[in-house]
């Protein structure tokens, strides 16, 4: 496995036992130490010590529990065995010789964090939350949403020049186009409450789709054959406003149909 969370024996690989005893090893915390950084409300915010386990799984929320063997290997000074091991890769470990938490990710949600941590601005040692009032004409005290807000906020220096630069702080490449699906005649249509129902029921305008235009642009134009509707996207544009499809000029776009039941 490329990420371990166990002690690796120190008469097979001595330098790994040194590097992950020095190196990769939370605590003592908890009994052994209620005075360490990570203890909140007399618990480890960590979670450590983790559960020994004989094998990597995957738990219900799509969190990974590694593998960490009751083996009896343990650090020298306190008890801290494969429980207190912090995941990292070995290879990497043995290059850098430092503290690196490698983990497996396989939620797509990380993909978002990791994107825009270079963006959140400098660590915080502490954080004070104040409520300002400022006295009115009347003798009122209002409060000072403004000033509330530039003392809590702080904004660094690589934070404030990413959006001086006008550089995007998130973006999907390429586009996306959801293509609906339907039955004939049985397209989704919005309208305005108190519209009249008989207008829009006998609308041509209204039952246009991507999906009928699709095939009107099959039907019209000999180099639209060649796509599929999935793929149509890339070549094509649609136009919302006249609910017609249209040779691409510019950029790219892929498409993706509505999920739909047998």
């Amino acid at each position: 496995s490329l990420i371990s969370a166990e002690i690796p024996d120190a008469l097979l690989d001595p330098l790994g036992y040194a590097l992950v005893s020095e190196f990769m090893m939370h605590g003592p915390c908890g009994e052994m130490n209620d005075k360490c950084v990570c203890m909140k409300k007399g618990v480890c915010s960590k979670y450590f010590p983790k559960d020994f386990r004989d094998a990597t799984v995957i738990d219900d929320n799509g969190f990974v529990l590694y593998r960490r063997r009751d083996d009896g290997r343990s650090k020298n000074g306190h008890f801290l065995d494969n429980r207190h091991v912090v995941p990292y890769n070995m290879a990497m470990l043995k290059k850098f010789q430092g503290h690196i938490n490698v983990e497996w990710c396989n939620k797509t949600q990380v993909m978002k964090y990791l994107f825009k941590y270079v963006t959140k601005g400098a660590d915080y040692s502490k954080v004070m939350l104040e409520r300002l009032k400022k006295l009115t004409k009347s003798g009122c005290r209002r409060v000072d949403e403004v000033q509330e807000y530039l003392i809590c906020r702080y904004i660094c220096e690589y934070d404030a020049l990413w959006r001086i630069f006008g550089f995007e702080i998130h973006f999907k490449m390429p586009s996306v186009q959801r293509l609906t699906v339907h039955m004939p005649g049985m397209n989704t249509v919005y309208y305005r409450a108190g519209a009249d129902l008989t207008k829009i029921v006998g609308s041509d305008f209204l039952q246009k789709t991507m999906l009928t235009e699709w095939f009107v642009a099959n039907e019209m134009f000999e180099e639209a054959r060649s796509l599929t509707y999935c793929d149509f996207p890339i070549a094509w544009t649609w136009d919302v406003k006249s609910r017609s499809w249209h040779p691409r000029g510019r950029g790219e776009k892929i498409g993706r149909v509505y999920y739909v039941h047998p």
